[in-house]
């Protein structure tokens, strides 16, 4: 995937958390948890320098893994309440 399309959805999907995040700040700590976790699962994903995903390796150099698919899917969508 070109790596400036990647950096941008990077930072797309990663405001969207922090969006969920000082929104959900009265809710339960569950949300904080599932935030943490989403944060966590992509830093795991991010991709290298080659394009690779660091957890998947090297057969996602020119796609996305599916952890960054599924992420894209669910936090791309102009609505948050209903998952694609």
């Amino acid at each position: 995937m070109d790596h400036v399309l990647a950096q941008l959805l990077h930072e797309r999907v990663f405001a969207t958390l922090s969006v969920l995040e000082t929104e959900n700040r009265a809710e339960p700590p569950a949300t904080a948890r599932l935030t943490a976790a989403w944060r966590t699962l992509l830093n795991l994903h991010e991709p290298t320098d080659t394009g690779a995903c660091k957890a998947c390796g090297p057969r996602w150099r020119k796609h996305m893994c599916s952890v960054w698919r599924v992420a894209t899917a669910y936090f791309m969508t102009p609505n948050l309440s209903t998952p694609p």
